[in-house]
């Protein structure tokens, strides 16, 4: 008798553990699937390559889409990006010191009847197939002067930082309430900082 009880516990433990495990990864493999399908915005590279008389700064970012902002692209609402840029120079017993900030924006939409996407920066716009390619566009920024020689000063140590965000202000009036707190259009990355080697 105490062996079938003891067979018995077994059994349970064993179907107990097995609905733990079961239940553990099932959450791990949801978690997965929803954190890959939100959008998000990730700056890869930032750097400041010296010109004639000015500083143009290029940069690289991932961004994914999800499904539901995909969907709404699709749909004709276009999606506008501001990139933001900031040189600071640091201060030991007061604020840092702002050098400039600047910002540009980037637009991505879709043109139905000709069925590609837009990519207009600087009123330049550049046409597309697929999104894809849209978006590796998008992704590379190119010399864009942010910076006047005549700004920095020799020996001085300086501090840049660049951040990207979808631009929910451009949104439909509808769409910039359904935004809100929601992940698939939270698209801001984090700032992204370094300590640039001027050659003044």
């Amino acid at each position: 008798m105490t062996d079938f009880f003891t067979h018995c516990y077994r059994k349970i433990k064993a179907s107990r553990l097995f609905r733990v495990h079961f239940l553990g990864l099932f959450t791990l493999f949801f978690a997965v699937a929803v954190y890959a399908a939100a959008s998000s915005l990730h700056i890869k590279t930032a750097e400041l390559v010296a010109t004639n008389e000015s500083y143009a700064l290029h940069a690289d970012f991932d961004l994914n889409l999800s499904a539901e902002v995909e969907d709404a692209l699709s749909k004709g609402i276009p999606l506008t990006f501001l990139i933001e840029f900031q040189l600071l120079s640091p201060r030991k017993y007061w604020f840092d010191d702002e050098i400039i900030s600047a910002s540009s924006q980037v637009t991505l939409s879709y043109h139905a009847l000709s069925r590609q996407y837009l990519v207009n920066r600087n009123n330049h716009q550049q046409t597309f197939v697929s999104l894809q390619e849209a978006k590796e566009e998008l992704s590379h920024l190119r010399d864009w002067q942010v910076l006047d020689k005549t700004l920095l000063k020799k020996g001085e140590i300086y501090h840049a930082g660049l951040r990207i965000r979808l631009d929910q202000s451009k949104l439909p009036k509808p769409l910039q309430v359904e935004a809100l707190g929601s992940a698939n259009w939270d698209m801001i990355s984090e700032r992204y900082h370094w300590t640039p080697a001027f050659v003044l």
